[in-house]
């Protein structure tokens, strides 16, 4: 519902919304997003999946692979990035392609944590779609995606943060109550220690989070960088607060079961929170190249100003 189905609202012809949107908005089929490729991961540009005009005009005939697309294997429908051009971002466009059609085939994939994500691996082989299934105009599809992304990467980011606050406050809960050495471990300076660090990373995470998120509800410009840094940033908060819990938990944080299990599993699943939807590297590089590009903008909007 959060990746899949906006673009079809955003940009979706009024046929298209009107045939598929009744279902996805009352949860009677699901939709997914399908950019990533066993090829091409952040690198969107590098998409290489086909969407060819069939010889009447009236189809796409799809060929190509998806893979790591999360809820692929329950859905209904893949909002999916295919080449309808030339080489580059220009040549992108997003189709809707069903995927019960003749020629789809889905294996679930077996991954670190997320065991309910259903990341499934796609192959598409010449998958004929209707070309009213096309989300928006051919060659627009690099366009919808990042502005797709902005909001895919606020909600990892809300997520991931109320992860890192639950590991803490599991932690707390359990060094109140364990006793070591004839007094409650919550009595030792290095727990509270461990404690203060990392509660005062997740707070400061909440309040960016936030200030993000009410930003974007203003309508405000050029959020993609900042967008990028909240995430990745989560991320990293989600590691330590997992990590300090682990930690404070000792033999019960690696349990699969008992008092340790939502800890446990917390600490499984960090890998998820920190690769999908732009992994850590890439959105660390893309704030700051969005910030240098944001600033030199300001400055000659400023001195353009100054001449007048």
């Amino acid at each position: 519902m959060a990746y899949g189905v906006p673009p079809i609202i955003k940009y979706g012809s009024k046929e298209l919304q009107e045939r598929v949107l009744p279902d996805l908005l009352m949860g009677r089929a699901r939709a997914c997003i399908a950019i990533t490729e066993p090829g091409a991961g952040s690198d969107v540009a590098g998409i290489e999946a086909t969407a060819v005009r069939s010889e009447d005009g009236g189809e796409y005939v799809v060929n190509g692979q998806k893979k790591w697309i999360t809820n692929g294997i329950w859905a209904n429908y893949a909002t999916t990035a295919v080449r309808t051009g030339g080489p580059g971002p220009g040549g992108l466009s997003l189709l809707l392609i069903p995927l019960q059609s003749p020629g789809v085939t889905l294996r679930k994939l077996a991954v670190t944590g997320m065991a309910t994500s259903g990341t499934t691996f796609i192959t598409l082989e010449d998958v004929r779609v209707p070309i009213s299934n096309l989300i928006g105009a051919e060659g627009q599809g690099m366009k919808m995606i990042m502005t797709n992304f902005n909001h895919e990467r606020l909600s990892i980011a809300i997520a991931t943060t109320r992860q890192a606050r639950v590991a803490v406050s599991s932690a707390l809960e359990y060094v109140l109550a364990r006793e070591a050495f004839g007094k409650a471990l919550v009595e030792q300076a290095v727990v509270r220690h461990r404690l203060a660090k990392v509660g005062a990373r997740v707070e400061s995470q909440w309040a960016w989070v936030e200030s993000v998120a009410w930003r974007m509800r203003q309508g405000e410009a050029d959020m993609g960088g900042v967008l990028a840094l909240v995430k990745a940033s989560a991320g990293m908060v989600l590691a330590e607060a997992a990590s300090t819990a682990v930690v404070l938990l000792g033999g019960n944080g690696l349990t699969r079961s008992g008092r340790g299990e939502l800890v446990e599993r917390i600490y499984r699943d960090v890998p998820g929170a920190v690769v999908p939807g732009g992994s850590e590297d890439v959105m660390l590089d893309l704030g700051v190249r969005e910030l240098v590009k944001n600033y030199r903008k300001a400055i000659r909007k400023l001195e353009a100003g100054s001449k007048l």
